[in-house]
């Protein structure tokens, strides 16, 4: 009993160990290709053989048969020539050449020659039906056994005819043994060649597999390393299909974008961080030195209202974030009004002359009449404010703003220019970023807290509009809000509706 046990246990073993690297090999793509590869090489090799095997077959039996025929055409002839007692001569010369065995049966069933062993009884009924065929006077071939056998023997009955009737009946079997080996040797070869091509087409897809995915290795090794913190890591682009090269491109540019967006917020978290930080150091600051000695009802007064100045920037910083925060989600909701923004750039050039005055700032204001677009024009008018305060800021006294307006390819276009010191190319291609400040040209000591840029960029892009900036460094810059006309796109309204219902 414990042999038998043991012996359990061993198959058991022996059958897990066996089964392990196949289970290994299905689970992985490389293994399940090259199976699969192997099963289609094995449909086709067995499609193959079933389509040789019929087709060489009917070759080669209807060769016998037209041999048998022939030959069987010829003894018949020379028999209904001669004479009956001449029969047996003719018959025995004619069985000593032929490869197989002769049989003369009689109308009244007597066999009156047989060269070896009968061939009545070896195919069952199918011989005796020929036989009986041939005494209705109908030639019929058929085979003693299947095929594949090799005792098999194809057999023709042909009627002798006399006077007009049958009198015998010639019968002809051929052993097809010589047949039987050849296919037998066929399929030995046709089978080691079938498996030796299902390894060498597994192993093939095995290797391609495994050189189409290692692209895919590297890729998944640089996702990990991204995942772990390493922003900079890209995907080496080593392979030659184009497929994957593209892929990997895809890949890297997506890491670049991760990363620009990944490092864009930190940077915007460290500077809302710092933006904050400072109005509420300076009130923490100030309440304290209030509170070290009493004081004047007057003097608290004072402090309540530096603090409230303090307030009033922290909010707008915060209203800032939420617009910016909206546009990003796209929840940024816009009226859906048609603005006469020839009236509106007049307005806003109109509050801001006195304040370019208190500068020696001359504004020169160019607006063509009639222009409308479609839109929220509360948001524009606070796009061409922010503008209006970034030109003055950086412009230098007794210098001119220019403030345009006008219409060109089916769009109104808005242009603030100013003489101020310009911005480095180095900064052009960050102007737009939230806290972003150059040295130049946005300095923190020029005021506000680095959002209206931005927040215009956002309202301009929701209006189906681009802004756009250019500059030379020491001669002055020049922002362009373009915008669809209202009259010549009729397209706009319905897009600027499905945004707005979206944002809700």
């Amino acid at each position: 009993m414990s042999r038998s046990l043991s012996l359990l246990s061993l198959l058991r073993s022996g059958s897990h160990s066996l089964a392990r690297p196949f289970i290994h090999l299905v689970a992985t793509f490389r293994g399940r290709l090259a199976l699969l590869y192997m099963a289609v090489e094995l449909a086709l090799l067995l499609f193959a053989a079933v389509l040789l095997y019929a087709v060489l077959t009917r070759q080669v039996f209807d060769a016998v048969d037209e041999q048998l025929t022939q030959q069987a055409t010829t003894i018949v002839q020379e028999l209904e020539k001669s004479r009956f007692h001449y029969w047996n001569r003719e018959i025995t010369t004619f069985s000593a050449h032929f490869l197989g065995s002769v049989q003369l049966i009689g109308a009244n069933g007597v066999l009156l020659f047989r060269s070896d062993r009968g061939l009545i009884g070896r195919g069952g009924g199918e011989v005796t039906a020929a036989l009986q065929k041939g005494m209705a006077s109908k030639t019929t071939i058929v085979s003693t056994r299947s095929l594949l056998r090799e005792g098999n023997v194809r057999v023709i009955a042909m009627p002798v005819h006399s006077a007009g009737r049958v009198v015998a009946v010639l019968m002809l079997g051929r052993s097809t043994h010589e047949i039987h080996s050849f296919f037998e040797l066929m399929y030995l070869l046709g089978g080691l060649l079938g498996l030796l091509s299902m390894l060498i087409s597994g192993y093939a897809g095995y290797v391609m597999a495994r050189r189409a995915l290692k692209p895919m290795d590297e890729i998944g090794n640089a996702a990990t390393r991204f995942a772990s913190g390493d922003l900079s890591c890209r995907v080496a682009i080593t392979s030659r299909d184009r497929e994957i090269r593209g892929l990997m491109r895809t890949l890297n540019k997506m890491f670049s974008d991760l990363e620009s967006n990944i490092q864009a917020q930190k940077r915007f978290t460290a500077d809302a961080s710092h933006e904050l930080r400072i109005p509420l150091t300076i009130m923490r600051g100030e309440i304290e030195v209030a509170l070290l000695r009493r004081r004047k009802p007057k003097d608290y007064e004072e402090v309540l209202r530096q603090q409230i100045d303090i307030i009033d920037r922290m909010q707008r910083i915060v209203d800032g974030l939420l617009t910016l925060a909206r546009a990003d989600a796209g929840l940024l909701e816009l009226a859906r009004d048609e603005v006469d923004l020839s009236l509106m750039v007049e307005e806003v050039g109109q509050h801001h002359l006195v304040l370019l005055s208190s500068k020696d700032v001359r504004l020169n204001m160019q607006v063509a009449d009639h222009l409308s677009v479609i839109g929220d024009e509360h948001r524009l008018s606070r796009v061409v404010f922010n503008l209006m305060n970034n030109a003055y800021k950086h412009a230098p006294a007794n210098s001119v703003v220019h403030l345009r307006a006008f219409s060109t390819n089916n769009e109104a276009v808005i242009e603030v220019s100013d003489e101020g010191p310009g911005i480095a190319s180095e900064h052009l291609a960050h102007i737009f970023d939230r806290f972003y400040r150059s040295d130049e040209a946005r300095s923190r000591e020029a005021g506000g807290a680095g959002l209206g840029l931005a927040i215009s960029k956002r309202i301009v892009e929701a209006h189906d509009g681009v802004i756009e900036v250019e500059s030379d460094v020491g001669k002055g810059t020049t922002f362009r809000v373009s915008l669809p006309l209202a009259a010549m796109d009729p397209e706009h309204l319905k897009r600027l509706m499905q945004m707005n219902n979206l944002g809700r």
